[in-house]
């Protein structure tokens, strides 16, 4: 069955928030492993509060992208995946090593592609641009 996990797009002044763990030079979308039981909605809340000291306002369903756990490539991950807009500014927790906001002309770089999670790059980020979201 492999892994779930929640991914949060918050999109400001045109750019996306990412961020990294302590121990990570790979920069991600906000998010986390669903926990058992738990609904889609309560692991963003939970994850964008532990991680950054976020509230969700609203959330609404962008797609579900399957793949392989970039940390572990033998997990099948699939990320469910929304876009949500947040009240606060975000605040890494003791778990983050830092934040970026991205933007479409940095995404594009060979620095960007060096340190991005490959799923969200070569899926997630092309759909939001070809949509228009971002």
């Amino acid at each position: 069955m492999g892994r779930i996990r929640v991914a949060a797009i918050i999109i400001q002044d045109h750019k996306l928030l990412l961020l990294k763990g302590k121990r990570s030079n790979e920069f991600w979308t906000p998010g986390g492993g669903r926990e058992e039981g738990e609904t889609d909605m309560a692991c963003l809340k939970r994850e964008l509060q532990e991680e950054l000291m976020l509230s969700v306002q609203s959330a609404l369903f962008f797609g579900e992208y399957k793949g392989h756990s970039y940390y572990n490539p033998t997990m099948e991950l699939t990320q469910r995946v929304y876009i949500v807009n947040i009240s606060g500014t975000p605040r890494p927790s003791a778990e983050i090593g830092a934040i970026r906001w991205l933007s479409k002309e940095e995404y594009y770089t060979e620095e960007y592609a060096k340190v991005a999670i490959p799923q969200e790059r070569e899926k997630i980020f092309p759909e939001l641009i070809r949509r228009g979201v971002w």
